[in-house]
């Protein structure tokens, strides 16, 4: 093998070749590459920048979309109570109708009522005295006889039975 040795010649023209080296690319490359990492440093900054204050928008933006969602519940809220308070009152208002008119039938059929028998009342009256004056000839023309009177009004009233019985059939 072999051996490493020193060279004192060979050293100080590396040191020497590295620091000019190093010289110029200090001088040439460096602050260049320091530059471009400052603007790289500069642009991430105003990315990160740009992100906070989009972050904060959106948060703004949400803030207020969760406000006027809230708002809009609201309204719906109102809306719904506002049609079952409408329901609620044309429900009323067609029951107050349905009572009104069933009312006025109830009225209309008592009156109709109270008609039919006055009517019937006069109708009764009218034979009534339609008998009473027939009742009154037999009994002239017969003679005052107390059971010839009794006679006469059960043969009237039998033969008022059949014909009454034959008008409702």
């Amino acid at each position: 093998m072999a051996s490493i040795t020193f060279d004192p010649g060979l050293t100080v023209w590396t040191v020497l070749t590295f620091g000019c080296l190093l010289f110029l690319l200090a001088r040439f490359a460096f602050k260049p590459l320091r530059r471009l990492l400052e603007q790289r440093e500069s642009a991430i900054r105003g990315s990160l920048e740009k992100a906070e204050e989009a972050r904060r928008e959106a948060e703004t933006v949400l803030s207020q979309n969760e406000a006027k969602l809230a708002e809009a519940r609201e309204e719906v809220r109102r809306i719904i109570n506002d049609g079952h308070r409408i329901v609620a009152e044309i429900k009323r208002e067609s029951q107050d109708a349905a009572r009104g008119e069933a009312d006025r039938i109830m009225a209309q059929a008592r009156a109709e009522i109270d008609r039919e028998f006055q009517k019937g009342l006069d109708d009764l009256k009218g034979t009534v005295a339609n008998l009473s004056m027939r009742i009154a000839r037999q009994v002239v023309r017969e003679g005052l006889d107390e059971n010839r009177h009794e006679e006469l009004a059960d043969t009237f009233i039998k033969r008022l039975k059949k014909i009454n019985a034959t008008r409702s059939s």
